[in-house]
């Protein structure tokens, strides 16, 4: 990184008190002390300063007769460029000092390649490094939990309130794009009152225009209501964008920094969790947890109780490291079993992704590689970024689509994606819980109403170092609601040894189906108009990629993860696909808890952060009220 080195916008909250050392009073607010922090004991100790599991500590703070322990891995980030500048996303992936940087295992049906899966090791998480796409999930992704058998206000009317609980949105401005937005005060899908500061973009490329009116062009509608319970359609995205700051927005800033004063809250930083400290009965009862700072392992108690936010990768990990799992494989690591249940670590549910790279006709157009190639353009917006917190430093993706398969399918294609869909469904031996999620999911897909391809425009090129004199545009395609499933479990009894990870992508044929036409469809805008007159050319794929044969070996040489891993830890029946119950509390004991993406049981057509923080809002309720 070149450019804007040691200018990222630093949090309002005072970072001069945030790291609590002493010894002679009770530790609060954010340390190293290892020790110090394991004398203490706490009501409830949370696994995870991540997405989730700071949202949590905060609301249960609120409650002044209760303490709270967090241990996270990873270490405060803030007033660092990399994860404070929008502009800069992409930049911390592959670090490992800010990302785990898991890798999959062979994965069968993609050419047998190791994809990586990026998690965020930071306070704050996968928020930390994630898009900073801001959206609600459609009303039809949150009432399929319900149908899965799953109560207590699992469906679109008990997690809206949780979703606005955790947002202040400044409204678009009217007009910005031909978009209206979702503007008003009077919108009763915005929050208005919440931690997390949300904002649109304030820098626009004169690409994203002509961009969105080439996808109208090509029939998709314009939602102007994205959030309200139908994200179908094209919109201006939201974005985790401080508009006071012009800095990232995320659980470290807004809901620890914001409350770090408090005495009864504690975060250990650079402690690894490597293992639930579990009393055996009927129920199990979780007494603290174990974990290791620079080869010293410690025990801290927790009197109350234990909750795992450590993501959908290590939550099912550490289950299976304490003894609950799947018997057939603790027992191969020799770990005793305590609690036995074969779903921990299945139900792997995940969005995948493809870049598609475009050359511009104008190398002079801004975008945010025009940052590192010229210098009057990089002073111009350094002092906008400084002085106002707005320009392209601040930009984030905002040309979003979610399509049903209708939109881009012929009805001869349609037809026989889903014959084949059924009968490798047919032959794949499906559990109860499986055969009854890929029914909702089939459903979904023939009535139309839920999105099965994203796709996104991005005014620069991702990763990607510039070169003068060129300049270049992202057009990214996702899966948003694949079929396969995969799992996560321990291979190694060595806590700190890294899970095997198998998503199990493109398991069935049209997962696979649905990315090669949408990477089809992004060259297709591209040579749409308004939007054509700005391409140069294809760069990645090139122009010899032109064939439905050539297109579906690119995807397999080149498609990832979307970043959106779920369902390790689902909430759902007993014995029948669940780990968790309708409070959370994991089957069998009286209170160890999950709180993170790893409890949701059906993938969502969405960018799923703000779903974490509202899983966390509505945890923290149910926790309170004794639950």
């Amino acid at each position: 990184m070149q450019y804007l080195l040691g200018l990222s916008l630093l949090t309002p909250f005072a970072l001069g008190a945030a790291i609590v050392n002493p010894r002679d009073t009770r530790i609060n607010g954010l340390t190293t002390d290892a020790a110090g922090f394991a004398e203490q004991s706490y009501n409830y100790v949370i696994v995870g300063g991540g997405t989730a599991g700071l949202a949590l500590a905060a609301r249960l703070t609120e409650m002044t007769n209760v303490t709270v322990g967090v241990i996270e891995a990873g270490v405060l980030r803030v007033g660092d460029p990399k994860v404070d500048t929008p502009a800069f996303i992409g930049e911390a992936l592959f670090d490992t000092d800010y990302d785990w940087n898991f890798q999959t295992v062979p994965q069968t049906y993609v050419s047998q390649r190791n994809i990586a899966i990026n998690r965020g090791k930071m306070l704050g998480g996968s928020a930390g490094l994630n898009f900073m796409i801001w959206q609600h999930g459609s009303q039809r992704d949150y009432d399929s939990w319900s149908e899965l058998g799953i109560s207590n206000g699992w469906d679109w009317d008990g997690l809206l309130p949780y979703l606005l609980k955790t947002e202040t949105v400044t409204p678009s401005p009217v007009g910005e794009l031909g978009f209206s937005g979702r503007v008003g005060t009077d919108n009763d899908f915005e929050g208005r009152s919440g931690p997390l500061p949300i904002q649109y973009n304030n820098f626009y490329s004169p690409l994203e225009t002509p961009y969105s009116q080439a996808l109208q062009a090509l029939g998709v509608p314009f939602n102007s209501n994205p959030d309200g319970g139908n994200s179908t359609g094209l919109f201006n995205s939201a974005a985790c964008v401080d508009v006071n700051t012009g800095n990232r927005s995320y659980s470290a800033v807004n809901y620890f920094l914001a409350n770090q004063a408090r005495t009864n809250l504690v975060v250990l930083q650079g402690a690894q969790v490597t293992k639930i400290n579990l009393t055996p009965g009927s129920p199990v009862v979780a007494t603290g947890v174990e974990f290791v700072v620079d080869g010293t392992t410690y025990n801290v108690s927790a009197t109350t109780e234990v909750v795992l936010s450590a993501g959908t990768i290590q939550t099912p990990q550490l289950l299976e490291l304490s003894g609950i799992g799947n018997p057939t494989i603790l027992e191969q690591y020799d770990i005793p079993v305590v609690i036995s249940n074969s779903d921990v670590g299945e139900n792997y549910q995940d969005h995948t992704h493809v870049v598609s790279q475009f050359q511009l006709n104008d190398p002079t157009i801004p975008t945010t590689n025009l940052l590192s190639t010229n210098a009057t353009f990089q002073a111009e917006q350094d002092l906008l970024y400084l002085n106002d917190h707005t320009g392209i430093y601040t930009y984030t993706a905002s040309d979003i689509s979610f399509h049903p398969m209708q939109q881009f399918f012929s009805p001869v294609e349609l037809a026989s994606s889903i014959t084949q869909l059924q009968n490798e469904l047919a032959a794949a031996n499906l559990s109860e819980w499986q055969s009854k999620q890929a029914q909702i999911q089939l459903s979904d897909l023939q009535a139309g109403t839920v999105g099965q391809m994203e796709l996104l425009f991005f005014a620069g090129d991702i990763g990607v170092s510039a070169q003068s004199g060129t300049e270049f545009v992202d057009i990214l395609n996702f899966g948003s609601r694949h079929f396969s499933r995969g799992s996560v479990h321990i291979g190694s009894s060595d806590p700190l040894a890294a899970p095997l990870i198998d998503p199990n992508y493109f398991q069935f044929t049209i997962d696979k189906e649905v990315v090669v036409k949408g990477t089809q469809i992004a060259r297709q805008v591209t040579q749409t108009a308004p939007l054509a007159s700005f391409i140069k050319a294809p760069t990645n794929p090139s122009t010899n990629v032109s064939s439905e044969a050539d297109f579906e070996q690119f995807v397999l040489e080149n498609v990832g993860t979307e970043w959106h891993p779920v369902g390790t830890a689902s909430l759902g029946p007993q014995g029948a696909g669940g780990v968790v119950d309708d409070n959370l509390i994991v089957y069998g004991t009286s209170n160890l808890r999950v709180v993170d993406a790893s409890v949701i049981p059906l993938q969502i057509a969405s960018h799923i952060q703000s779903t974490v923080y509202a899983i966390a809002e509505k945890a923290a309720d149910i926790i309170k009220s004794g639950n």
